[in-house]
Parts: C-alpha cells; sequence; structure tokens
C-alpha cells in the first residue's frame, strides 16, 4: 500500500483529487489524500506566499514520513517569494518548471516529498478530452462549439504567456465590430 498526501491550491482540486483520481488509484493499492492548501486560520485555498506553503509541506512530510506528499500547484501566479522564481521569467516552458520543481523541492529538504507544478492551470486538463462531457449533457452543442474554436486540433496546447496574454485574443473569437462611435442621432 502507498498512501500519497496531494498538497492542493483549490477546492476544484481538492475535488478532482478525491473524486477522480482517488478512486482509479485505489483500484491500484495507491491511497490519495487530499490536503487543501491554507491561506489563514479561517481561510483555506490559495497560495499567497511560499513561506506559508513551505510549512504546511514540510509538517505534512514530518507528520508521516512513510507516506509520499507531492502538490497539485499551477505554474501561473506562484508567489514572488518562491525558490529560484526569477530564473528565466520570461520563458514559461516545461524546463523551468522543472526548474522551479528542483529548486522546490531542495527548499523542502525531505526525502518523500515529490514537487509538481502544473504549466498550464489545472482548469486546462477540463479541455484535454472535451468530448467526455457528453456523459453529463443532454445536447451536444457546447463541445461542438469548443471544439470548433481550437485552432489546431490535436496539437498540444498554447504555450504560456505571463507577460502578453492579449496576443491570445483572436477576431474569432471576439467577433463582434469595434465600436465606432456615436451617431447624431439620424440613424
Amino acid at each position: 500500500m502507498i498512501r500519497i498526501n496531494v498538497f492542493v491550491e483549490g477546492q476544484t482540486e481538492e475535488t478532482f483529487v478525491r473524486d477522480v483520481l482517488a478512486p482509479y488509484f485505489f483500484a491500484q493499492q495507491i491511497y490519495l489524500t487530499p490536503i487543501l492548501a491554507q491561506t489563514s486560520s479561517r481561510q483555506k485555498g490559495g497560495i499567497t506566499s511560499y513561506g506559508k506553503v513551505k510549512h504546511q509541506i514540510t509538517r505534512l512530510c514530518r507528520q508521516d514520513p512513510g507516506a509520499f506528499v507531492t502538490t497539485l500547484i499551477d505554474y501561473y501566479g506562484l508567489p514572488s517569494d518562491f525558490p529560484d522564481y526569477d530564473i528565466q521569467r520570461d520563458n514559461a516552458t516545461n524546463e523551468r518548471v522543472v526548474q522551479l520543481e528542483q529548486a522546490f523541492a531542495n527548499d523542502i529538504g525531505q526525502t518523500n516529498f515529490i514537487p509538481n507544478l502544473l504549466l498550464h492551470e489545472f482548469e486546462a486538463l477540463l479541455f484535454c478530452q472535451p468530448e467526455k462531457f457528453a456523459d453529463w449533457l443532454d445536447d451536444n452543442a457546447p463541445i461542438s462549439a469548443q471544439n470548433s474554436q481550437c485552432p489546431y486540433p490535436g496539437s498540444p496546447p498554447v504555450p504560456v504567456s505571463v507577460s502578453v496574454p492579449g496576443q491570445l485574443i483572436t477576431p474569432r473569437q471576439n467577433p463582434e465590430p469595434a465600436f465606432s462611435g456615436y451617431t447624431n442621432g439620424s440613424d
């Protein structure tokens, strides 16, 4: 039996681990337990500072050294005090995520800790196989519409841009004409 505590940053990720991943891995004798990040004594969810994350993860690792601890944290929006945060900041690539995960592991310094940062936000997982939504919908129109918006079906996700997200917006996604000003009212 393998036990893995999964440190998650929000309720959506917590539900995903509990309701989707845990049942799948349970059949393989791997037990996943989602642990929701605490931002304060009364608030849960969200990553506001690395110091709070480090404290919580270190405590998890030490409380149960026989269990692994991993994370389900989005790369986008990492706090600026994250280890090696400034390395190649313009370059949001898999390599940068791997470097940040290594710095994270080194800073935590626990042998049962395996960091996991998601280059694409967690919600992007929902669009990996949009046709799976058909199981919950009576009408496939929303799925067909979403698939028609994909500029490159079957291709990898668009690289993350931390500096110019507006470049990803195309006229096809915003078909409304630009406002051209008021007329004199006689039109």
